[in-house]
């Protein structure tokens, strides 16, 4: 008699910083998490700027834009880079230029250079270098930890993201209550810098990537890879409502809620947009440890709803403190989603094909963004930023339920 097969193990446990036990990977964290806070000082800094000069939401929009577009438009390029050239060479290059124009930025307002187009021109160069470091980033961690430990490296890459969130626009408001803009650029040169140093120190593996192909090949290669994986095309759907849905939060809508909702200064600003990062930081000790027990599936829904639910908390009231607690709600629910459709993903694919379905998933991310920024943007100067929040939250709840009963999100619990 054939003995039963026994019950497939349940999910261990890990400790919530389980890949900080790698070397390599704490090293690489660290100085993410200082370059991510120096990245949000320029984060608040250029919308503050924005807005400064021209006294609209749509030119805060246009910012957005002129950042996210180039990044989405290199992906076909930037993906197949990261699978056939040393991520590690790619970041020290994109790192290194990115300071370079972080102090362009600074100069530009030091020197008294008022003119919103200027500072779009170099938001774009900015944006298209930032699009080939991206993808190239999120591959390396792989590179950086064995396959067990995956799944909680990139909840801890996204936790010092989401942790510069809370430390970043905090320190930026003082910094543009007291020192002005130009330093808030300067402060995000001086932090890719550390990123610089460190990356010297970690390991240059050779992707698996095929070299004899064109990177643009290579790249409708890697599109039929992911088209024919339900999972993969569930991250992409996900990926595009937040989005177009909750991407602009902090980069277009919170600078307008300071400025005529709440009415309140700098460092108050800056304090909404960290509460963003606070409430990310808040729940990855659960996301961490507790996370991979649960199915993706649910965690994936759970956190579109509740991202929709802290719009409509940040719209439903003036009370500053109100609006503190949604954009914490929203932040908490971004980080759940972020983690989980970036580990399904990257469990999903194969490692040939790595970079290439990640720089699809950040096409799609920042294509969304821009375009929503675009029109969120004019439609937040005709209505006012509440009505434009709400609708966006609403929309969220809906695709959560599209993902919920269309079955879309059980896709993930194969990962």
């Amino acid at each position: 008699m054939t003995a039963p097969n026994p019950p497939a193990a349940k999910p261990q446990r890990l400790k919530a910083t389980a890949a900080l036990r790698v070397p390599e990977f704490r090293r690489f964290w660290f100085a993410a998490l200082v370059s991510s806070s120096g990245s949000w000082l320029q984060g608040i800094a250029s919308p503050f700027v924005m807005f400064q000069l021209t006294d609209s939401g749509a030119w805060v929009g246009a910012g957005v834009f002129a950042m996210m577009l180039p990044m989405a438009t290199v992906g076909p390029l930037a993906g197949p880079f990261a699978d056939r050239i040393s991520r590690r060479k790619i970041l020290l290059f994109t790192q290194s230029i990115l300071s370079l124009l972080a102090v362009g930025f600074a100069l530009m307002w030091w020197t008294g250079v008022r003119d919103p187009w200027a500072y779009l021109g170099l938001t774009v160069v900015y944006g298209t270098v930032n699009g080939f470091n991206m993808p190239a980033w999120q591959a390396f961690v792989a590179d950086l930890v064995p396959r067990d430990l995956l799944k909680n490296a990139i909840t801890l890459n996204s936790t010092q993201f989401n942790a510069a969130r809370a430390l970043g626009p905090s320190i930026g408001g003082v910094v543009l209550a007291t020192l002005g803009p130009g330093w808030a650029f300067f402060g995000n040169a001086c932090s890719f810098l550390v990123v610089v140093l460190v990356l010297w120190t970690l390991p240059a593996k050779t992707p698996a990537g095929n070299r004899s192909e064109s990177p643009l090949t290579q790249f409708v290669e890697g599109w039929r890879y992911a088209k024919s994986r339900r999972g993969i095309i569930t991250a992409f759907i996900a990926a595009a409502a937040v989005g177009l849905f909750g991407g602009t939060l902090a980069q277009v809508h919170l600078v307008l809620f300071a400025e005529r909702v709440f009415m309140v200064n700098e460092f108050q600003f800056g304090l909404l947009v960290s509460a963003f990062g606070i409430g990310a930081v808040a729940v990855v000790p659960w996301l961490a440890s507790v996370g991979p027990t649960l199915r993706s599936s649910r965690l994936l829904v759970t956190a579109i709803v509740m991202y929709g639910i802290g719009e409509l908390v940040l719209v439903s009231s003036s009370t500053y403190w109100i609006g503190v607690l949604g954009v914490f709600i929203a932040g908490a629910s971004h980080i759940t989603m972020a983690t989980t459709t970036n580990s399904s993903v990257q469990l999903m694919v194969e490692e040939r094909m790595r970079g290439r379905v990640m720089s699809l998933y950040l096409v799609v991310l920042t294509l969304a963004m821009p375009l929503g920024a675009l029109v969120q943007g004019p439609l937040a100067d005709t209505f006012g930023p509440r009505v434009v929040v709400g609708t966006m939250g609403t929309l969220l709840l809906a695709t959560a339920a599209l993902l919920h009963f269309g079955r879309w999100a059980t896709t993930f619990d194969e990962a």
